[in-house]
């Protein structure tokens, strides 16, 4: 009965302040850049990392239209590596990061919405269209060199950068939005919130007035922009050349969040009992490897083996992403440094302490389709060529390689999460062996052939499918459980980094 009339409430605090503040870097070289941070509140994943990319100014002057952000991630791809370390400790490095996340935290998101949503951050742009019969000449008006009817290309009208015609010479190019001038005055701005940078953000913010005994640093590397940067110049698609442009004006702006005190305290007591305070989260390791060219005539079977070492970690997913072993061409121009080629037959295992994961070889496009989504945690978001890039893909016109969509983002994953929903403990524990992925192809040699537009029979000009027999460039990103343990001590804060 005494609870009846207890009417006492428990009120939570719920005063909180959040301070904003812009950050200069402390330090800078060519495209690397430095911030320092305050032990001050706490960091979620909402700050945001700024900065905008400039034409060099000799030999634009009087044709500086020619360039922006590419369309599919933006300038998402422009990062190549970001870095947050306490101390000495790193909490998170990761190389080539803006091509990960750019899977990731996009990969799962409808192309509606990464034009809308993300393109306010990243200056991406990317919409494909389904060609009709409303249109009129060769392959509906110019619009698809092999295809027809039917066929999926790029929107070059909605989308950042005209390319022209693919199949009439590409004329009528033109930068459709945000374009690159060599005044940084005049260009658009470019956001990254650090979440897309760092795992350690992601889900959580970090306590950073705990780290009081120490530095708080983060750095910020960038590609070139030949790496990020798309380019016209009157005959193809070309990416603009590292030495005409750059960044600028790179800075950060930080929100620090400051909970009550009463908050604040409780996360204090958590270092002062045993174990101290424990965070958890993601690290992504990127491993290069390479796949030589075949050799062998267009069918043969190619086997390939590649050895991951991550003795006694805890792993959670594997992204296998490759590309052809050559410079950028014409068939890159839409997703530039962030494709990842697929061949027309390609399989692959893997063996996790002397024991293959899957009973076969996942040979299937969609099998394999269906394992990037389970890593993704949603549908991977792309037309059915850019993934597909099989046989039936291939001969059906559905896309070609000169309009640049097929086989372009196609990459082979493995989820080993267990399905507690949790980072320590929710992955899967590797021995004292080297994870092993096998993987086989049987590449094709490009193909050139007729196509049938309509009831008229045309003969093929150029490739359907180009030359896969080459060398592959492979790099493997893999998501492994690390830890943070924050601990009092008479001398003061101590932090751990482990995984």
């Amino acid at each position: 009965m005494a609870n009846l009339f207890n009417y006492d409430v428990n009120l939570q605090p719920a005063v909180m302040d959040i301070r904003s503040e812009t950050l200069e870097p402390i330090s800078s070289s060519t495209n690397r850049y430095v911030f320092r941070l305050d032990q001050y509140g706490q960091l979620d994943s909402n700050s945001v990392l700024l900065f905008k990319p400039v034409l060099n100014a000799a030999g634009h002057a009087a044709n500086e239209n020619v360039a922006r952000a590419n369309a599919y991630a933006g300038g998402l791809l422009g990062i190549k590596r970001a870095i947050f370390q306490v101390g000495d400790y790193v909490l998170n490095d990761i190389q080539d990061v803006g091509r990960i996340s750019s899977l990731v935290d996009m990969g799962g998101i409808n192309t509606s919405n990464k034009s809308k949503y993300n393109s306010h951050y990243f200056l991406n742009n990317l919409h494909y269209k389904v060609l009709d019969s409303a249109g009129s000449g060769t392959t509906i008006n110019g619009e698809s060199k092999h295809g027809g009817e039917g066929s999926i290309v790029y929107d070059r009208n909605r989308s950042a950068v005209d390319y022209g015609k693919p199949n009439d010479t590409f004329a009528g190019q033109r930068i459709n939005n945000c374009i690159i001038t060599d005044n940084k005055d005049n260009n658009h701005q470019i956001g990254i919130p650090l979440g897309n940078l760092f795992p350690c953000l992601k889900g959580q913010e970090l306590p950073l007035f705990l780290f009081q005994d120490y530095r708080i640093l983060i750095t910020i590397e960038f590609h070139t922009v030949e790496k990020w940067c798309a380019a016209v110049d009157g005959s193809a698609g070309k990416v603009l050349p590292a030495a005409n442009g750059g960044v600028d004006d790179v800075k950060l702006q930080v929100d620090y969040i400051v909970y009550p005190s009463e908050v604040q305290n409780k996360l204090r007591e958590q270092t002062n009992q045993q174990g101290g305070l424990s965070l958890s989260f993601f690290d992504v390791v990127k491993i290069e490897k390479n796949i030589p060219a075949t050799g062998l005539a267009t069918g043969e079977l190619q086997n390939v083996e590649h050895r991951l070492g991550f003795d006694n970690k805890e792993v959670h997913k594997i992204y296998m992403m490759k590309k052809l072993s050559r410079a950028l061409n014409n068939n890159d121009r839409i997703y530039q440094d962030a494709r990842c080629d697929g061949m027309n037959q390609e399989e692959y295992n893997v063996n996790i302490d002397g024991v293959d994961v899957f009973q076969e070889f996942k040979y299937s496009p969609s099998s394999q389709y269906d394992e990037l989504s389970y890593c993704l945690g949603a549908d991977f978001q792309v037309p059915r060529p850019v993934y597909f890039n099989d046989e039936n893909t291939i001969m059906s016109r559905l896309a070609d390689a000169t309009g640049g969509l097929l086989g372009k983002n196609k990459p082979l994953c493995l989820d080993l999460a267990n399905g507690l929903g949790q980072v320590v403990g929710g992955g899967r524990e590797i021995g004292a062996y080297p994870i092993i992925w096998k993987y086989r192809r049987r590449p094709t040699d490009a193909v050139a052939c007729g196509f049938r537009d309509g009831n008229a029979l045309h003969n093929g000009t150029g490739d359907i499918v180009e030359d896969l027999r080459v060398a592959l460039d492979v790099d493997y990103f893999v998501y492994c459980s690390r830890t943070a343990n924050i601990m009092s001590s008479p001398s003061g804060t101590q932090v751990m980094v482990s995984y």
